[in-house]
């Protein structure tokens, strides 16, 4: 009797820990800035509440529909290569690897590449907001953390790079605003990525 109480047990345990795993937060090592650090925890930005429509898009309209697909290619970390992609507002979207909220350089360079731009918009009084968003794959909870640590990333570059910290808030819509619903390796890395909008 023993011994099936301890098989029991033993039968119990397996199951908890195998059968319904799901993926949890990991740690990522900040990204780098110019060969600086950038420590995305290390910002408490204005986090505005998500609303309903995540964002305005429509299935067959906004940046391109989510009913269309452009094949691109991707890294073997799940980042999309192309350079296509903008916001509603005209920056450039910045994608990042799977499960990462690290911006590689060559997304770095984009981002850069907008500063005139997003300080101009900040020094006549107009506001950003930052959204990150991710794939499908995990939890809503996880990907709504992961969302918003590609946002605070995001927010920590604009910061270093001379914007007013108080002219830019950011949301997490985690996996509830892709730009592309195809089940293709370039559609998923699409929607891993940040949109900066004016607010």
């Amino acid at each position: 009797m023993r011994k099936s109480f301890l098989f029991l047990g033993a039968v119990v345990f397996a199951l908890t820990f195998t059968g319904c795993h799901k993926k949890m937060p990991v740690a990522i090592p900040g990204g780098t800035t110019m060969g600086s650090g950038v420590d995305a925890g290390g910002i408490n930005g204005n986090v505005v509440p998500v609303n309903s429509n995540a964002g305005g898009l429509s299935a067959g309209g906004g940046r391109g529909g989510k009913s269309s697909f452009q094949a691109g290619k991707v890294s073997n970390k799940g980042k999309y290569l192309g350079t296509d992609g903008v916001s509603r507002s005209g920056y450039k979207l910045l994608y990042f690897a799977s499960d990462s909220y690290t911006l590689d350089d060559d997304q770095i360079k984009r981002l850069m590449s907008d500063i005139p731009k997003l300080k101009a918009h900040t020094q006549s009084g107009g506001k950003l907001l930052v959204e990150g968003n991710c794939d499908e794959f995990g939890t809503d909870e996880y990907n709504h953390a992961l969302g918003l640590k590609r946002a605070k990333a995001v927010k920590t570059l604009l910061v270093n790079s001379g914007l007013d910290s108080s002219k830019i808030d950011i949301v997490s819509y985690g996996e509830s605003n892709p730009v592309c619903t195809v089940n293709k390796p370039a559609c998923h890395a699409k929607n891993r990525r940040v949109e900066i909008d004016n607010n």
